[in-house]
């Protein structure tokens, strides 16, 4: 006898893997096809070959009698689906599927306006809408601590990440932003984690087999060196992976089926390409500053994860896919510190296998720009260990807010290096050690151009050369092509 989820599945139609109909196809010279129907939108289809490959393409270069079967399986399949979203959703506890219940032709911004998920950043390649939840947010049952949409360089839904009970925010709490410092977090009795991942695991899983089916267990390439086992339900196009790693964090996934297909594989964009496009984010303004524009902000939020969070962006920048808190548990103790030097390792061996990238660390006893600009001037951010001291923020801060008014460039000048010869034996303590970004340089005013992972407040702020030698933890790394 079927159990009752198996049969309310079968019912509802979700049980298939891919859900679509491979169709026989030829365009208008008689070359075949076989491939399944993933969207049909503004006289564009998007298919998927029998190799697991996407793309999308104008109706018009199919023969009349293949436009005429995409055109109806896609009908039928839309009208299937249709009765389908609302039980869906209702198990999820969340309006994630609307209309034809394909995420991945929607603009990411209407997905996470829908899940009232706020912008967390956004440049010409990506974007990403974090939202840091309270306590009595529930998706599939259980309360994840962060839930994030990305997308891609289309501005289409890309993937989603969401992180239940984990090490970082499970066993502590501290602030956001420069208050995270205040290391006056609540401790939790480390006992409490693994009921809490158990509890979530049989939670998420229970909720999604009921409308989907029994799911299927299958290894990922994870962040890092790592592999991970999850659990995959596939719905339209759509797969959802449910992963509990020991001790570490429970997270869900949702992503297409074609990457859940390639265990996680991802295309690389090529060097060339790369290259003419983090050049071309390298501006330069008429008062002398060189910076490097559209890196994606990830806030790391109320955690010690500034080094999963600036990796990420790096990474991101760079065109290799990443998450922040994958990246977290690779190197990160109970509480949320993170052990750079092994996160390091881990980031070098994924940015090499994922996206042919070389990660190194590199000298920065000298924070001059002359010696900045040989990465900044090819758009390559520099990931700057440091301490973030409270007198260093507030000069960073009023700095960057003073200097928008300026318009005598070198009566400024002359001034900063007043105020740097005055803050310089103000900062020399150590503490707070932290890691974020040089972005850029003004060789005329001696300043260096910072980034942190604290939100969009902070996505550029400057400081004098000497100020920033003064808080400097003397290295850093690059992910470089």
């Amino acid at each position: 006898m079927r159990t009752f989820s198996t049969s309310l599945a079968l019912l509802l139609g979700l049980s298939c893997l891919h859900g679509g109909e491979i169709l026989r196809l030829t365009n208008k010279s008689g070359k075949a096809l076989n491939a399944e129907v993933i969207n049909l939108e503004d006289g564009k289809a998007t298919l998927r070959r029998s190799d697991g490959k996407e793309f999308t393409t104008s109706l018009e270069i199919f023969s009349e009698a293949s436009r005429a079967r995409i055109t109806e399986t896609w009908e039928k399949q839309t009208s299937s689906v249709s009765d389908q979203i609302s039980s869906l959703n209702k198990a999820l506890g969340a309006e994630l599927f609307a209309g034809n219940g394909n995420l991945w032709g929607e603009e990411v911004s209407e997905v996470a306006s829908r899940l009232k998920w706020p912008m967390e950043s956004k440049t010409p390649f990506t974007s990403s809408y974090r939202l840091y939840t309270r306590p009595d947010y529930l998706f599939a049952g259980a309360h994840p601590y962060t839930v994030v949409a990305y997308g891609n360089e289309g501005a289409k839904t890309e993937s989603f990440s969401l992180i239940y009970s984990n090490k970082g925010d499970s066993l502590s709490t501290v602030g956001s932003g420069e208050d995270h410092f205040n290391e006056d977090g609540k401790k939790i009795d480390r006992s409490t984690l693994e009921g809490a991942m158990d509890y979530d695991t049989i939670t998420i899983s229970k909720a999604l087999t009921e409308v989907l089916g029994k799911g299927v267990f299958q290894r990922f390439a994870g962040q890092g060196s790592k592999t991970v086992k999850a659990e995959r339900w596939d719905w339209n196009g759509h797969s959802f992976l449910l992963t509990n790693a020991k001790e570490e964090y429970v997270g869900l996934r949702i992503v297409k089926t074609s990457f859940a297909d390639e265990k996680g594989k991802t295309d690389r964009i090529s060097d060339g390409d790369m290259r003419i496009r983090m050049k071309a984010n390298v501006k330069q303004e008429d008062n002398g500053d060189v910076y490097i524009d559209n890196i994606p902000m990830v806030d790391q939020g109320p955690k010690g994860y500034c080094a999963p969070a600036t990796f990420e962006r790096a990474m991101r920048h760079a065109g290799v896919e990443a998450d922040m808190y994958l990246l977290a548990t690779l190197a990160t103790s109970a509480g949320g510190g993170t052990y750079t030097g092994k996160l390091y390792d881990e980031v070098a061996f994924t940015t090499r296998s994922k996206g042919g990238r070389t990660a190194r660390e590199i000298d920065l006893k000298s924070l001059q720009p002359k010696k900045l600009k040989k990465y900044i001037d090819k758009g390559v951010p520099i990931l700057w260990q440091m301490c973030s001291l409270p007198h260093y923020n507030n000069v960073a801060n009023t700095r960057t807010k003073e200097r928008k008014d300026v318009s005598d460039w070198a009566d400024y000048t002359e001034q900063l290096e007043a105020e740097a010869a005055v803050n310089v034996p103000k900062l020399g303590a150590k503490g707070n050690h932290h890691i974020c970004m040089i972005i850029g340089y003004n060789e005329t005013t001696n300043e260096v151009a910072v980034s942190d992972s604290w939100g969009s407040r902070y996505t550029i702020r400057w400081v004098h050369v000497d100020e920033a030698e003064a808080v400097s933890n003397e290295s850093g790394f690059v992910i470089d092509l």
